[in-house]
């Protein structure tokens, strides 16, 4: 028995998760890809759109910035330091040089720098994320990440003196203060009096580029390299001064960021903010009578400053405040995807990692509804299979019993065999025949021990309904997980799908990055939390419309078996004469 009952249930699950395992084996399929290091589970592509930036002209070669955050990359796919994190060109063969300003796994959030080459409008270009490899060293290279032009460039990252991240080693001189909520990671604040000192070595002579994120608070000197050049806010304008002349003033907001460029190729000083000429003054740079400094008098905060040994042209700054703004237009990550077979990841892996932990308590819940709803079914379908193969035994049996004519020991017992078990109508026989002796026991007032009244008929047929009443409750017993499963099922889900779009974009605005692939690997994993809602509901709706007419079939049965019984009773056994008793004594008529 218990062997047959193990492979009905084989064959049921089977039946239920057939077509979804055909499914995920069709979304599990991972391409080959062209980087030959196949240890790496994961690669992302990331669409740099030049146009969509702004970029007015071609980019040889530049530091771009990456924000990974929950909405575009799993952190759980990838090593708690970041070390086996890699870059690999369009053409998926050439890697990358980068380094990680900030990683912070536990906030979902990373800062990566990234150089890439030949960025121009018009020209699809795009770059590798590659992932997933416990035993990967870190192959960060913060120098190389920018070209051999650049003399200085400070992230503000950490406390204490800003530290040049081009390998120059040209660390400043003084400790201003940081902002945790700087533009792209920490920024450097300062307060009006106590500006940061700049190394000259830095700056040198010829050619110069200094660019870096503004937030001004107040008016001052946001940069001066005395004797030679400074950059003065005043009335909410930002002014060029050099050699004597200022610059025609240009709007600089306050409260907000602005990117600003000063750019000195030898015959004039050009400043740019936000990407668009704001300024000029002719004449070469002349020489420093003191050390370079950022905040003489200027309160407010700076980010990312870079110096560069040449004139950069107008595109570098474009591409600089598509790509490190608040709102990136440059950057695009896709749907991570799946590099080794045989993970059991795919499309379903990743949708599954961008889950959230409300959605997967959800999807906990609809789990164990679902088990419940599965365990009732089955153990329906098992029983409603033993019953009705009794009652086709009982009935076989009972069939062949000769209806004998003047039996006054009431309905005759008889054996139906062992595969009778359980039979409904044998219960209900059992009942009638155990009603019908005791009132053959009592004595009618005719005389005759062989007859019972018309009331004693109807009792026995009271108690055969009210037999087939509990066997009723018995076979729908725990139907009601199925209505459950069926009607809450899909609510469930939805709310988790409702909480995970909700926390998808509550993320994305923390990262302050908007685009279609931070929301939809988000959005597409809390659709998951319905799915499932679906599946536990449709199955219990198929399997409860099936029990429910099982259920109807063995009802009918046994009442057209209990209508056949209280005949044979009453042609048989009812007292003829009549509750007064005064008729003539009562006749057995012959059975059929």
């Amino acid at each position: 028995m218990m062997t047959t009952s193990r492979l009905k249930k084989g064959v049921i699950a089977k039946c239920l998760t057939g077509g979804v395992i055909a499914s995920v084996a069709l979304l599990s399929a991972t391409p080959a890809f062209a980087w030959g290091q196949n240890d790496f589970a994961y690669r992302t592509k990331i669409s740099l759109d030049a146009g969509a930036a702004g970029l007015t002209g071609k980019v040889a070669r530049a530091p771009v910035l990456i924000r990974l955050h929950s909405g575009n990359f799993s952190f759980k796919d990838v090593k708690a330091d970041g070390s086996d994190l890699r870059f690999i060109a369009g053409d998926d063969r050439t890697p990358l040089k980068f380094h990680i300003e900030k990683w912070a796994p536990a906030e979902e959030q990373a800062l990566v720098w990234v150089d890439v080459a030949n960025l121009e409008p018009g020209q699809p270009n795009a770059i590798y994320a590659y992932y997933g490899n416990k035993t990967a060293p870190a192959q960060q290279d913060a120098a190389g990440t920018f070209g051999s032009e650049y003399r200085l460039v400070y992230h503000f990252a950490g406390e204490g003196a800003a530290q040049d991240v081009t390998g120059n080693g040209f660390t400043s001189a003084g400790a201003a203060g940081r902002s945790a909520g700087g533009l792209i990671g920490q920024g450097l604040v300062l307060d009006g009096t106590s500006p940061l000192s700049l190394p000259a070595q830095a700056f040198g002579t010829g050619p110069v580029t200094v660019s870096f994120w503004v937030k001004p608070a107040g008016d001052g000197t946001v940069f001066a390299v005395p004797g030679a050049v400074s950059l003065v806010a005043q009335g909410g304008q930002l002014f060029v001064e050099q050699g004597g002349q200022r610059s025609a003033g240009a709007a600089l907001a306050g409260d907000s960021w602005s990117h600003v460029a000063l750019v000195n190729d030898g015959g004039k000083s050009l400043l740019y903010i936000n990407c668009q000429p704001a300024g000029e003054v002719a004449g070469a740079l002349g020489a420093a009578t003191g050390a370079p400094v950022l905040g003489e008098g200027f309160k407010g905060e700076i980010d990312e400053l870079r110096v560069a040994g040449s004139a950069l042209p107008q595109a570098t700054f474009e591409l600089a405040a598509a790509s490190e703004g608040q709102a990136s237009k440059l950057v695009t990550a896709a749907t991570a995807e799946q590099i080794e077979t045989g993970g059991g990841h795919g499309y379903f892996g990743i949708l599954f990692k961008a889950l959230t932990l409300d959605a997967w308590i959800v999807i906990g819940i609809l789990a164990l509804l679902f088990a419940a709803a599965m365990a009732t079914l089955v153990s329906k379908i098992l029983l409603f299979g033993r019953i009705e193969k009794a009652n086709e035994a009982f009935l076989d049996a009972y069939n062949r019993q000769p209806r004998r004519s003047g039996d006054h020991e009431g309905l005759p017992t008889f054996d139906p065999g062992a595969d009778a078990a359980g039979s409904t109508l044998a219960e209900l026989y059992q009942v009638g025949r155990r009603e019908l002796a005791e009132r053959l026991n009592e004595k009618l007032p005719t005389g005759s021990r062989f007859a019972i009244r018309a009331q004693s008929i109807a009792a026995i047929r009271s108690r055969l309904d009210a037999t087939q009443i509990v066997q009723n409750q018995s076979l729908s017993e725990r139907m009601g997980l199925l209505t459950n499963a069926i009607s809450g099922g899909p609510f469930i889900g939805l709310a988790g799908t409702v909480l995970g779009v909700m926390i998808t974009f509550a993320a994305v605005a923390a990262a302050g990055e908007v685009n279609i692939n931070a929301i939809a690997p988000g959005i597409a994993a809390a659709l998951l939390a319905t799915v499932a809602g679906l599946v536990v509901a449709i199955p219990s709706m198929f399997g409860y419309n099936a029990l429910l007419s099982r259920s109807k079939k063995i009802t009918q049965r046994s009442q057209i078996f209990a209508d056949e019984l209280e005949k044979r009773i009453a042609e048989t056994w009812q007292d003829v004469a009549g509750p007064g008793g005064s008729g003539p004594a009562p006749t057995l008529q012959a059975a059929e």
